[in-house]
């Protein structure tokens, strides 16, 4: 009987524990943003989104 109970309900448990995981992974990624000196954000906020200057003299030449 309780076999059937757990195989059963295995399937009702996977949606909630990945919603838990990606809520806590959410949550880190937040209070690690919000917790960022201010020296860092600046930095991070002056770093350029696309360069093809710097990008093609860091990048290894692709075979």
């Amino acid at each position: 009987m309780f076999r059937r109970v757990i195989l059963d309900d295995w399937a009702s448990v996977i949606p909630i524990v990945s919603f838990v995981i990606f809520f806590g992974v959410f949550v880190i990624a937040t209070i690690r943003a919000l917790r960022l000196a201010e020296k860092n954000r600046e930095h991070l906020a002056s770093l350029p989104l696309d360069s093809a200057e710097d990008s093609s003299s860091s990048q290894s030449p692709t075979l």
